[in-house]
């Protein structure tokens, strides 16, 4: 029998179908969306949606109504939960409302979530997310992507074969109008913690300066105005003694890079090239293009095979509700940093 999927949230992370390659023979581009991937996956049947949003849901029958003419549309989620016996859920709604959607689909049954991230805006939220899940068994992802991409996996893992000695520092930038902290800064954030692997122990940060005055919490509108979603810089200090230098910035060009410095070498990924820089006994470097493997699976898909795999064997995900509860605490705590004068703040923090 298949697993029976929902979605609830039909924006474009949600709902958008697959473009097709730049040549037919290649077939489409990797799905980026939650209905696209489980419309990709054999041993998934896409079963209800969710939105309260009218011009979502139409647009949803505009897209997929050909492809999915026997999914039910819902706009209550509690109704979904309660008359379709789901297996797979995805959360895909406002960054703070994620909690209560997640408490409630361990409470239908529901045995996997897929969560859009951040995972929560309060740290209470994901504590209430994680303790429901572990509560009753349910593996739960945050789709924060990179931890999926081909290129993050593969520098992850030369960085655990010490490829350029042991990983001493971190710069990431992000830059650009969506540089916004909780909507993509978090994805930057993430990787940070995917490299580093260890709990921080302090954080110092600054706001941009339109957003000097911010309060040390979240104060946006779940992601849909920019100008509610503050960007800034930070210096954090991990427990294994990894420093990274975090640059969300929105005034700036568009980009995002991110530069591994060990003892022996660098790993730098960004937009056009990614690349291995190592230095030799005469202290002279080397460069070599990284090329990570071709693969089969893109993000979104392979984070649902993961999640039907948890289900089934057990084990750690990639991008757990803890990693994700990581990552919230470094953003909640550049906030705290900003609205104290830009002082050291050490975790483990608490809500404000």
């Amino acid at each position: 029998m298949p697993y029976r999927a929902g979605v609830i949230g039909l924006t474009g992370i949600g709902a958008s179908p697959p473009r097709t390659a730049p040549d037919p023979v290649l077939g489409m581009l990797m799905p980026h969306s939650h209905v696209s991937a489980y419309a990709e996956i054999p041993q998934v049947e896409l079963v209800a949606v969710c939105d309260i949003n009218p011009v979502q849901i139409e647009r949803f029958k505009e897209q997929w109504g050909s492809r999915l003419p026997d999914v039910t549309i819902y706009t209550d989620y509690r109704e979904m939960l309660s008359k379709e016996r789901l297996d797979l859920l995805s959360v895909v709604t406002g960054d703070h409302v994620h909690a209560q959607m997640v408490v409630d689909g361990t409470e239908a049954g529901v045995k996997g979530i897929f969560c859009e991230k951040p995972i929560a805006t309060t740290l209470s939220d994901a504590d209430r997310m994680i303790a429901a899940c572990r509560a009753q068994n349910v593996p739960l992802l945050i789709d924060h992507t990179r931890r999926w991409w081909p290129e993050f996996a593969h520098a992850r893992q030369r960085l655990r074969t010490r490829e350029i000695g042991k990983l001493q520092s971190i710069v990431a930038s992000l830059t650009g109008p969506r540089a916004m902290l909780f909507r993509n800064g978090t994805h930057l954030i993430d990787t940070v913690c995917y490299f580093v692997d260890s709990d921080p122990e302090w954080v110092v940060a600054e706001l941009e300066e339109t957003h000097r005055n911010h309060p040390p919490r979240y104060v946006g509108d779940g992601g849909k105005d920019p100008a509610k979603d503050p960007a800034g810089s930070a210096y954090v200090h991990f427990a294994n003694g990894v420093r990274a230098f975090i640059n969300i910035t929105k005034t700036a060009v568009g980009s995002s890079s991110w530069e591994l410095y060990g003892e022996s070498g660098m790993i730098r990924i960004g937009p056009a090239r990614s690349e291995v820089v190592r230095s030799g006994e005469d202290r002279q470097l080397t460069y070599a293009e990284m090329r990570p493997p071709y693969v089969t699976r893109g993000d979104m898909v392979a984070a649902i095979y993961e999640l039907i795999d948890l289900i089934e064997n057990g084990g750690e995900g990639t991008s757990t509700g803890e990693d994700g509860r990581r990552t919230l605490s470094i953003m909640l705590g550049m906030l705290q940093s900003n609205d104290a004068g830009n002082i050291k703040v050490k975790f483990p923090i608490h809500d404000k």
